[in-house]
């Protein structure tokens, strides 16, 4: 990409965090991960709802997530993966832009396994309000990098 930035909504992500690309997708590593290693995988186009997708963009998008989905279940030893797409306002989507959480899952990570979606819905909701939170607690960019770094040697 030509670009120093992705666009995602209305943020924008440094090709620093990204770690998979497609011709219509790109995945990247999570600002505000609900668990160690929670990524997003989105279409490369801004697209804000789901039913917005090509039949091409849907297929792409699925198959990244599967791919990046398998791979950082085995590399981190987990034994299961949410996925996970909030399409809408109404639905807790805060970034207009369409995108799916890949979370690996270990037994015992959340007391209640559905919590998890409290905590999606909570870390969205940060993420929404971090251009005016003072005290926000943002991983930074280096670690995003580093953690993107590590990912794009297991996708090459």
């Amino acid at each position: 990409m030509a670009d120093e930035y992705y666009p995602f909504g209305p943020y924008k992500i440094s090709q620093s965090e990204v770690f998979y690309t497609t011709d219509l997708s790109f995945a990247f590593v999570n600002l505000r991960p609900v668990r160690p290693v929670h990524v997003l995988v989105c279409p490369k186009r801004e697209v804000k709802r789901v039913a917005d997708l090509t039949a091409d963009e849907t297929c792409d998008l699925w198959l990244s997530a599967q791919k990046i989905g398998r791979l950082l279940e085995s590399y981190h030893n987990a034994s299961s993966l949410t996925f996970g797409i909030q399409d809408g306002p109404q639905a807790g989507q805060t970034v207009p832009h369409v995108h799916i959480h890949i979370i690996p899952r270990k037994t015992g990570d959340f007391e209640n396994n559905d919590d998890i979606y409290d905590e999606m819905d909570l870390k969205e909701k940060q993420l929404k309000r971090r251009l005016d939170d003072e005290e926000r607690k943002d991983r930074s960019l280096e670690e995003m990098a580093k953690e993107a770094a590590e990912y794009r040697k297991l996708l090459t």
